[in-house]
């Protein structure tokens, strides 16, 4: 950037005399030479405003000169002299105006700065010569704020500021302030524009009148920023006298979001202004905004601002200097392009930041949709409606509406429109010829005829201005380097925006509407173009503190590119389809005798007599590009090649040239292409398409099918989409995205072969010579890699990639006939990830391999007989259903498990119907082949009973157990789907019956039912259980000594380890294993590896926690090391982790075996005769599970085996048993004892524990309750009496002391209170814990604090005798209240360590026991 700077100093330090001079025109006579004079000034100006009799200038550093006729100061300056404002110097002016007779200064920060006549308050204080700072202020925001200003305007009674916020600000006197009021002159400023529009773009002041140019707000937009409520045009407080000019005028209905609503006192306001006469005023001419163009002496142009607002001279001898001043600005309007307010794209100042247009918010570039809004006095026509009457508030122009007006000026009384194409429109009083035609007065815009002034040697003209009897001109003059360029680079693009303008039109509407969609793009590019031109003349008003950087050009390459690519291929595509034949005849009609038009139009010679070439006019737009490019490497010679500014200027130089390039060769390929479908016109007919070019063909036989016959035809064309392949009046099209081209190796047999596969067929074709196959190679790979989004160079020779991703529609395959498929490919067959959709509603999505669906993947098939379709998610293999998945069918059955080869195969959950009476069930077991075989649970919902047993052939069949809602367990064999042979059945009152069964809940047979009291029958038994039972046989009573002869259940049970072998196999086989053990430990880590990054880069979804846990399974802790602590304490924190997790092979095998269990115990299963069952079968997990584990990590030792290794680390709160043995006096040696079931409860029972448990209380249920009521009994009592009743020794009890010679007892123990606190906590958390091994934790630490505070305060070598230490245990369990206390004990054995059941645990566990037993014996009474 100070490179930059550094130039631009150079430059204006070597040609700061040419730059910004200023030349006037002063009244002459009528037959004097019209010459402007140079006024030599020791600074450039920057800009020049005059007034009526008076003027300012702007100069560089922000300083304001005065001239004229100063009647505020009684003095009167020549304009070769001016005076300096000296109260301005401290300010940075960056924006003047001048009015009929007051001034006004724009600040850099936004700050307004009057001086001048106050008669209508046009600067809201006291009369005062010296520049005075008007405050705007917005009063309605909350705290009011100062608004800041960024355009001024002034009239001959009024002012008008423009907020960076789009807010329109307006004090003095008269209607034309657009503000609700009566009382004038309004010495504030006030807002007269909505905060909501944001849509004022510039603002003009006449005489007595004010223009806007306004942004054209959507549909949506006046719905949301328009709060005016739209008036009648009944309702305007004067007739409209509309004539035959007035056709165009707007209805009173269409307010500008400006406005505001008139009322009463206005509207008498209006009637006022009417009658008004403008005596002794006279037309003024005109404010506009424009560039010039190359024209003779004109080389390029700025933006030019033209100003006037003084009384006109009605004397002959200022007829020729009027009309010459409206040639000049008619040369100005003929070439150039206008400028909009500042462009969003260069960095706002400080005073003159800017609030971009949502339009312009997006792209930063003017907008072009704009509107003209007028209001004040129209005696004279001056507001465009078609009337003379006055507006109070603003009212929009409809003739103007879609013109792209970009900026409008105002004479004392006439008006004029400056658009983007060039144009000029005027309206108003024509008395002195000032709108540049005949008719007078005009009430309505109209367009200015273009015609050619007198030639001026002048330079860049950087703005024109006018106002009374004067005229001023800025120039740069002899500029070069970066100024240049940026002027040069306007002017084009001014003139291609005007030609883009003017050719539409000249073609006419009957031959546009042919190729609308050319015209499109054609519409898009000139909007771009003309924006740019916009951006560009801000860019130029503020070049000094401009960015190189952030030129449009640049900013915006990507938008430049595709439009000029939609634009080369618009065209080139109606040509390709021969478009412009029909045209021809029609485009001679129109342009035919417009050759200097077309010269222009064009840049070439005027004298030529050519036919018209409506292609090449239309293609003449693509030599900007090149235009860019130059003007970017002379912009980027401006600059060092270390700065930043030079690489973005030599990047665009690349991006454009190489544009240029390639939209050349798509010109050259649409022109061959042409000439191919006219040389072979009707035969191929048929493959003709827009954006179909050709690339070679074979019709001279350079290329044929291999093996064809003699007599055979074969012609292939090569165009840039498809290979055709035609043979007669067959066409066989094969799209390059979907071919694949390999060469194929000479054999010596002298064929110069090529292999083509497709999707569905591969062929080979020869070509006649070495060269030609190199050719056809070589296009065939270019074609396909440009086909497939490629620059068509990047692959190697005779190579395309061979795995893409293309869609395609399938004809022959008989399994994929009519299928579309959409994703992707490997060497012609589908392979990767992809859709494919029948035409009768399948449809699969997921992965495939060989042209199969292979691996995850999910599958919807409609069914028609339900109307709903089935659907699967899970694993494929060779286009089968294969591996573990979910199938939902239509009819609201869903099956969860593994499949083999499209069959449910392994373990299974099938889930039947929804609740409803007939078919609620649920089956979770062993399927072979489709059907149930194997062991299962069944249970019917709507009946109340679950199975649990063995299957064969979707048929109970073998060892079983059936429970029911009621209670009833039984348990024997069945066959053929019912129980027959031996059984045992249990009713709810444990009435037991052993025998012979025949069918369901039917006994015939042998058989022995023992009663609940002990009585026994024993004969022969038939009939139904639930109906009543027909006995022969003996009847028998137990004697007194006889012992009771209960049978244990389970005996017909399936064995637990026989249970769920369909999940253990299962998870075996994702570890690799064709059996349990037989395997490769390697493939099984593979598998895990496989698992685990296939999981995470399918499943999107995953949360944060869950990556990153998928990402610690990664690292694979340390085998074939011995085993150790550290080790130890790797493989079990690895082990916790995988069972989170169902992508792993573990975590899916722990929640399979959890979901299998609670569907077994829970619900119905939750019957007590099962405990002993659940029991055994979470110890066959532990032994499933353990050998599994032991496979991965096989340095892990058999369960109950020592790790011998001594370790100095702490070995509290792992999960083994550590074991102290005396060798001698002198050495003591610690083991370390590991066992299975303290290695995985940890990760199993804490999910098993709830049906577990369960079952453990319906087991102790009778217990529990004599348990518990002696609990709420006992605690009754105080602690006095209670440690009595229990035997607890004195020294334990209360201390009592006397107050006042009697006894009181305090609650207060030998040791302190917190104490007994910790030791009930202690015994509380035993109901929060899950496994064995942490509940006897929780009873030896309560042991140990015990001892530790008796010791403390007793003695410290005090040893525990029971007599004392069982008592004292007791109290502490009662006051605890441990709810279920005997579940808690019967599962701590069940489940505990064998190891350590005769060691210090089981001591304190067989306590904890004897405690719950003598609290049942404690007496009621």
């Amino acid at each position: 950037m100070e490179k930059r700077k550094e130039s631009l100093a150079d430059e204006q330090a070597s040609s700061a005399p040419e730059r910004g001079l200023l030349h006037i025109w002063r009244p002459s006579g009528y037959s004097e030479q019209l010459c402007p004079e140079r006024v030599l000034l020791s600074r450039p100006v920057l800009q020049v405003s005059l007034g009526e009799h008076h003027g300012l200038l702007l100069t560089q550093g922000g300083q304001v000169y005065s001239f004229g006729e100063l009647l505020w100061r009684n003095e009167s300056i020549p304009v070769s002299a001016p005076v300096l404002e000296v109260s301005l110097l401290e300010k940075t002016v960056v924006h003047v105006a001048a009015g009929g007779f007051h001034c006004g200064a724009l600040t850099e920060q936004g700050g307004v700065y009057m001086w001048g006549e106050n008669t209508a308050g046009q600067y809201c204080s006291v009369p005062v010569p010296e520049p005075c700072a008007v405050s705007v202020v917005d009063s309605e925001a909350n705290p009011p704020v100062v608004v800041r200003i960024m355009e001024l305007a002034c009239g001959r009674e009024h002012s008008l500021a423009l907020s960076t916020q789009h807010e329109l600000w307006a004090w003095g006197s008269g209607c034309q302030l657009g503000l609700v009021t009566s009382t004038f002159p309004v010495w504030r400023p006030q807002k007269c524009v909505d905060r909501g529009s944001d849509c004022c773009l510039q603002v003009a002041c006449g005489a007595y009148h004010s223009l806007a140019v306004v942004r054209s707000l959507t549909a949506q937009e006046n719905i949301t920023h328009n709060p005016l409520k739209r008036r009648e045009r009944s309702q305007s407080p004067h007739p409209l006298l509309l004539g035959s000019e007035e056709l165009s005028a707007t209805d009173d209905a269409h307010y500008c979001p400006l406005g505001v609503e008139l009322t009463e006192a206005i509207k008498l306001e209006v009637n006022t202004v009417l009658v008004l006469k403008y005596k002794n005023s006279f037309e003024t001419n005109t404010i506009v905004e424009k560039y010039f163009c190359d024209y003779s002496c004109i080389v390029s142009s700025n933006i030019m601002t033209v100003q006037t607002n003084a009384e006109y001279l009605v004397t002959a001898a200022y007829v020729k200097f009027w009309e010459f001043l409206w040639s000049l600005l008619l040369c100005i309007f003929l070439s150039g392009s206008p400028r909009t307010r500042p462009c969003a794209c260069r960095p706002s100042s400080a005073g003159r930041g800017q609030t971009a247009t949502p339009e312009e918010a997006v792209d930063r570039l003017p907008s072009l949709e704009t509107e003209v809004w007028s209001w004040g006095r129209g005696s004279e026509g001056q507001l465009g409606h078609g009337d003379h009457l006055a507006r109070l508030q603003p009212l929009c122009i409809k003739s103007l509406t879609g013109e792209e007006v970009i900026r409008v000026a105002a004479g004392s009384h006439h008006s004029l429109a400056l658009t983007a194409q060039c144009q000029v429109y005027t309206w108003g009083s024509n008395m002195c010829g000032q709108l540049g035609h005949v008719n007078s007065p005009v009430t309505v815009p109209q367009q200015v005829k273009k015609c050619r002034p007198k030639s001026l040697s002048m330079g860049y003209i950087s703005s024109v201005s006018s106002g009374g009897r004067r005229c001023a001109v800025l120039e740069d003059h002899n500029v070069r380097g970066f100024i240049s360029a940026i002027h040069e680079l306007a002017s084009r693009e001014r003139q291609l925006f005007c030609w883009s303008k003017s050719i539409s039109p000249a073609l006419g509407e009957q031959c546009t509407h042919l190729f609308f969609s050319l015209c499109e793009s054609f519409l898009h590019l000139s909007t771009l173009i003309g924006r740019h031109a916009a951006s560009l003349s801000d860019f130029l008003r503020d070049i000094q503190r401009c960015d190189v950087t952030l030129l449009p050009l640049l900013t915006h390459t990507d938008r430049f590119q595709d439009s000029y690519r939609k634009y080369c291929s618009a065209v080139g595509d109606f040509q390709v389809m021969g478009g412009f034949q029909p045209l021809q005849k029609l485009a001679l009609d129109c342009l035919g005798h417009k050759h200097t038009l077309l010269a222009e139009l064009c840049g070439s010679s005027p004298s030529g007599k050519a036919d018209v070439d409506l292609v090449s006019i239309l293609y003449w737009p693509l030599q900007q590009l090149h235009h860019y490019n130059q003007i970017l490497l002379k912009l980027a010679a401006c600059y060092d090649v270390l700065t930043v500014e030079y690489q973005f200027l030599h990047q665009g130089c690349s991006n454009y040239e190489s544009l240029s390039l390639s939209l050349l060769r798509r010109k050259r390929e649409a022109e061959i292409t042409l000439q191919f479908w006219k040389s072979h016109s009707g035969k191929t007919e048929v493959l003709r398409l827009p954006r179909r070019r050709v690339v070679c063909e074979s019709s001279n036989r350079s290329l044929t099918l291999q093996n064809a016959g003699r007599f055979s035809n074969h012609w292939f064309i090569l165009f840039n989409d498809a290979l055709v392949h035609t043979q007669f009046t067959t066409h066989h099209v094969y799209p390059l995205a979907s071919l694949w081209v390999k060469p194929v190796t000479e054999d010596g047999g002298g064929l110069h072969a090529i292999k083509i596969t497709c999707p569905e067929e591969s062929f080979t074709v020869v070509a006649s010579t070495p060269q030609e196959k190199n050719k056809w190679l070589r296009s065939l790979t270019q074609a396909v890699d440009q086909a497939l989004g490629g620059g068509g160079q990047g692959s190697a020779r005779g190579e395309t990639a061979m795995s893409r991703t293309v869609s395609h529609t399938f004809i022959a395959d008989e399994r994929l006939k009519g299928a579309q498929y959409s994703g992707g490919w490997l060497a012609g067959r589908i392979h990767g990830r992809g859709t494919m959709k029948w035409p009768d509603g399948r449809t699969y999505h997921g992965n495939f391999k060989n042209g199969l669906e292979d691996g995850y993947g999910s599958f919807v098939e409609p069914n028609k007989v339900l109307n709903k379709p089935d659907s699967y998610q899970g694993q494929w293999r060779e286009g089968k259903i294969h591996g573990f998945g979910k199938y939902k069918y239509a009819s609201g059955e869903v099956y969860e498990g593994c499949f083999y080869e499209g069959q449910r195969h392994g373990y299974g959950m099938l889930s039947s119907g929804k609740l409803l009476r007939s078919s609620s069930s649920f089956f979770i077991g062993q399927w072979v082949h489709g059907r149930k075989t194997g062991y299962g649970v069944h249970e019917d919902i709507t009946r109340g009973e679950k199975y649990m047993g063995m299957w064969q052939d979707d048929q109970r069949h073998g060892s079983a157990v059936v429970v029911t809602q009621h209670g009833v367990y039984y348990e024997g064999t069945f066959k053929e789907n019912k129980m027959s042979g031996s059984g045992r059945l249990v009713s709810e009152d444990d009435t037991v019956f052993h025998g012979e069964f025949s069918d369901d809940w039917t006994v015939s047979g042998k058989g022995v039912l023992c009663l609940p009291n002990g009585d026994c029958l024993k004969g022969q038994f038939t009939g139904e259980w639930n109906t009543g039972l027909n006995v022969v046989g003996l009847y028998t009573k137990p004697g007194i000594d006889e012992p009771d002869k209960k049978d244990r259940l389970g005996q017909y049970a399936v064995p637990s380890p026989q249970r769920w072998m369909c999940v253990f196999e299962e998870c075996w086989s994702r570890l690799g294993c064709d059996a349990p053990g037989r395997g490769e430990r390697s493939t099984a880590w593979e598998n895990i590896a496989v698992s685990i990054t296939s999981a995470r880069r399918q499943s999107p979804d995953l949360s944060r926690s869950q990556s990153k846990l998928l990402e610690s399974l990664e690292f694979i802790p340390q085998c074939g090391q011995p085993v150790n602590t550290a080790n130890y304490d790797n493989i079990r924190r690895y082990l916790t982790k995988a069972c989170e997790t169902l992508h792993h092979p573990l975590g899916w095998l722990v929640e399979t075996l959890v979901t299998a269990y609670r569907m077994t115990y829970v619900g119905v299963g939750s019957n007590r005769r099962l405990l002993r069952q659940a029991v055994e079968e979470v110890q066959s997990y532990l032994t499933h599970l353990y050998s599994i584990i032991r496979f991965l990590f096989p340095e892990l030792p058999e369960d109950g085996d020592i790790i011998p290794e001594p370790s100095n680390s702490s070995l509290e709160n792992r999960n083994i048993f550590i074991f102290t043995l005396n060798i001698s006096d002198s050495l003591l040696w610690e083991v370390l004892v590991l066992s299975r079931s303290a290695l995985l409860l940890p990760l199993l029972l804490p999910r098993l524990y709830p049906p577990l448990f369960t079952l453990y209380c319906l087991q102790e249920e009778q217990e529990e309750s004599r348990y518990w009521e002696r609990i709420l009994r006992l605690n009754k009592q105080p602690d006095h009496s209670l440690l009595g009743s229990l035997g607890v020794p004195e020294k334990f009890w209360p201390l009592s002391i006397s107050v006042l010679g009697e006894k009181k007892e305090w609650d207060v123990f030998p040791f302190k209170r917190e104490t007994m606190y910790h030791y009930l906590l202690f015994c509380g958390l035993l109901s929060t814990t899950f496994t064995p091994s942490d509940k006897l934790m929780v009873i030896k630490k309560t042991f140990e604090e015990l001892t530790q505070e008796v010791r403390r305060v007793l003695d410290d070598k005090v040893m525990w005798c029971m007599d004392d230490l069982f008592p004292l245990f007791l109290y502490v369990v009662l006051r605890a209240r441990i709810r279920n206390l005997g579940a808690e004990v019967c599962l701590i054995e069940d489940l505990m360590d064998p190891n350590i059941q005769h060691g210090e645990l089981g001591l304190m566990l067989t306590t904890l026991k004897a405690c719950y037993f003598q609290i049942q014996l404690e007496s009621t009474t």
